[in-house]
């Protein structure tokens, strides 16, 4: 691993429990759902490339396609200016929405 990525590790404020993560696909560039994650989440999405999460409801650690095999790979990860929200862009197979949907995000105002 570069110096570049310790140096990010190390400048994460990780007094905050659980940070937000959107989630966008790689070729259609959509939204496609709203998560939350925690140190060990983003460690094991960056080394292993596949999407975990924290589940606020449940309050318990997930890999997303564990039960459902709707699993999704991880192309980029990106931050924003103060390192405490994260966009994933990955590539999936087909679900990623509850309700079993392509998207989390299919209804407009």
């Amino acid at each position: 691993m570069n110096k570049f990525i310790y140096k990010i590790f190390f400048l994460i404020n990780w007094k905050k429990k659980i940070f937000p993560v959107i989630i966008q696909d790689f070729f259609k560039k959509k939204i496609l759902m709203f998560s939350w994650l925690n140190k060990w989440n983003l460690l094991e999405s960056f080394f292993f490339k596949k999407t975990c999460f924290w589940s606020r409801r449940r309050k318990k650690f997930w890999r997303k396609g564990l039960t459902s095999n709707n699993i999704q790979i991880i192309k980029n990860i990106y931050f924003d200016c103060d390192l405490d929200c994260y966009l994933f862009i990955i590539k999936h197979n087909f679900i990623n929405c509850h309700y079993n949907l392509l998207s989390c995000f299919n209804y407009s105002i």
